[in-house]
């Protein structure tokens, strides 16, 4: 990508090659499998509750410790990326998650469940800030709409990788394997990853230019009112995954791993699709404001589909579908203007990282508030608001719309 007057983040250095999809799809395939961890603890919180001899709840409230890395140096893994590389970020997390898959395996205690979740936060945070910065510095044009379209469904998806991976032990008491094969997976995309180019998103300043580089991405209006665009809805997908498992097995009468099973599913499904999907839209150059609010309806109604007791488990399902279909859409809407609302280039990593700490933020206040939460018209409430203040932050750089080569 290109703009008439200035060079954009999507403009690659002359000696990086663009990479395939190949490797594209190692990027959103890696970014995803981060997040899993926390979806493999969350079909097992029963399980772990037992283990730990805490309450169910308590095991919930500890899932925010994942959130924690990212909620407290976003911003300064954004600086690592645009000094280090992005492929030395991604490699090294990618690692640092298989660790911490390791300690939540051997932990027997709620604290080294604690510490097991905030280390694999840390190889999250290192791999959901790196990729973007990757995938922008290596594809030009279409498909870099395409790919950052994809790559921001990787929560949902990741997640939904995590209930299906630990569906089979949930209710068994044998939460241990679990832990393992997904840190094997870990370890698999830790070599895998060293096929990736090296990408840097600009020449590494000094330290201290650096410090300022970061103090200059909080002035820019525009990057924080994506940050705010993608976070929101972003925090209220990971809520909503928390809980629905659970919710869709009280409510409806359903197995824990049935439920975790039919929500990953429809997870796994919806994400990809859609993704792609809302990436060839992208291309057509549709009027964004109006496809993100359009999409925000959409959410809105699918939350109250999904959680209104009366909708029986095969409606509260279409609610789901509909829920993702709505967040995938809006992420891949939102990520696709990162190229046009960073200033400079050399700030797309710490534009990045502040993205990926506004969501995690957030998302460490989430499972305090869903799961403090009794009635579902209090998920729906919240939904509502959160979507309505998305939509009226999402940035439309007028003026400095991309060329699609």
């Amino acid at each position: 990508m290109a703009t008439l007057s200035e060079p954009c983040i999507g403009a690659m250095n002359a000696d990086t090659p663009q990479i395939g999809w190949l490797l594209i799809a190692l990027t959103y395939l890696a970014t995803a499998a981060s997040m899993g961890m926390v979806g493999v603890a969350a079909a097992l919180t029963a399980d772990l509750g037992v283990a730990m001899h805490v309450a169910r709840n308590d095991v919930g409230l500890a899932l925010a410790m994942f959130s924690l890395p990212s909620a407290i140096g976003g911003v300064f893994c954004g600086g690592l990326v645009d000094r280090a590389g992005a492929k030395r970020v991604i490699v090294v997390s990618a690692f640092i998650c298989a660790l911490g898959a390791g300690f939540a395996a051997w932990g027997a205690s709620l604290s080294l469940l604690m510490l097991a979740l905030a280390i694999s936060g840390v190889g999250f945070t290192g791999i959901s800030v790196a990729a973007p910065a990757l995938l922008v510095g290596a594809t030009t044009g279409r498909r870099q709409v395409r790919a950052m379209s994809l790559w921001s469904t990787y929560a949902p998806t990741g997640f939904a990788m995590g209930l299906l991976l630990a569906a089979p032990f949930a209710g068994t008491g044998r939460w241990q394997p679990a832990f393992l094969i997904y840190g094997a997976i870990m370890l698999v995309l830790f070599a895998a990853l060293m096929a990736l180019p090296h990408v840097k998103t600009a020449a590494a300043p000094h330290w201290k230019k650096q410090l300022g580089s970061f103090a200059s991405v909080f002035r820019e209006r525009d990057v924080i009112l994506l940050t705010v665009a993608v976070a929101v809805p972003s925090a209220l997908s990971y809520g909503t995954s928390l809980i629905a498992p659970s919710y869709l097995a009280q409510v409806h009468g359903t197995s824990m791993g049935a439920s975790a099973t039919t929500v990953a599913a429809i997870k796994g499904v919806a994400m990809v699709l859609c993704g792609l999907m809302t990436g060839a839209l992208l291309t057509r150059r549709l009027n964004r404001k109006l496809l993100f609010a359009g999409l925000a309806v959409l959410g809105m109604v699918s939350q109250g589909v999904l959680f209104w007791p009366g909708s029986g488990f095969a409606l509260a399902s279409l609610g789901l579908f509909g829920w993702l279909v709505a967040f995938s859409g809006m992420g891949a809407v939102a990520m696709a203007q990162l190229p046009v609302v960073v200033a400079s280039p050399s700030r797309s990593g710490a534009a990045s990282g502040l993205i990926g700490q506004g969501i995690s933020v957030l998302s460490f206040l989430a499972p305090s508030i869903y799961f403090g939460m009794n009635g579902w018209m209090g998920f729906v409430a919240i939904a509502c608001v959160g979507l309505i203040v998305a939509g009226l932050a999402l940035p439309i750089a007028r003026g400095r719309r991309p060329i699609l080569s």
